[in-house]
């Protein structure tokens, strides 16, 4: 089942760095698509020999929770009504009064199965029980220069600089993943991890039952 992850320090990135990183985690998923067809490879070759042990299994599968995990991106939009005072350090709010602030983030879901150890998978026969980490987000990035507000004036959205940008992001944060928990995000990303494995593991041996529990 989804779980929620302890609280970690803001993460401050803007909408660039956000762009490279979905670059990054391309050309890495290609690369640990490389290495899981090169770990078969040798999980096949050495089953010719002998019987696919749960070593061979688990370290197969520690490459697969980075491959399927669910990536959403978003833009959020926030309406404030009779502010008198500064909004997260953005002093204007108070002039104002009523405005429209948006923002853009990114959230990562998945099982972070690169621990996976030999322990957690058991074979019976054609059978086998794999064991992984509970579906969690992974990741949540918001981008500090996408945060803007909207003159109605210019009819456009300027971009503004929050000097409490720290609480903006735990707050906006909070909210955003307790609206995500409720969404079917961690039971798409449990049913892709479940079919990669399956497909996987069966490839590795003459496997007809794959079994795949969180925890």
């Amino acid at each position: 089942m989804a779980q929620q992850q302890n609280r970690k320090a803001p993460v401050r990135k803007t909408k660039k760095q956000i762009r490279r990183q979905r670059q990054l985690t391309v050309v890495g998923v290609v690369v640990v698509i490389f290495l899981i067809i090169f770990g078969l490879g040798a999980a096949w070759g050495h089953s010719l020999g002998g019987k696919v042990k749960a070593e061979d299994i688990a370290t197969t599968v520690q490459g697969l929770g980075q491959t399927v995990q669910v990536d959403y991106d978003y833009t959020k939009v926030l309406s404030e009504e009779d502010r008198d005072d500064a909004y997260y350090g953005w002093s204007q709010a108070a002039d104002l009064g009523n405005f429209t602030i948006m923002y853009q983030g990114s959230v990562k879901i998945g099982s972070d199965t690169s621990t996976l150890t030999a322990d957690k998978v058991k074979i019976d026969g054609k059978s086998v029980t794999i064991t992984v980490p509970a579906i969690k987000i992974l990741q949540h990035d918001i981008a500090q220069d996408s945060v803007s507000y909207y003159d109605s004036d210019e009819k456009i959205f300027r971009q503004i600089e929050l000097g409490q940008f720290d609480s903006f992001y735990a707050d906006q944060r909070s909210a955003v993943e307790n609206e995500l928990y409720n969404t079917d995000k961690f039971s798409n990303a449990e049913t892709r991890l479940k079919d990669v494995i399956d497909k996987t593991v069966k490839a590795m041996g003459n496997f007809t039952t794959v079994t795949v529990n969180f925890e």
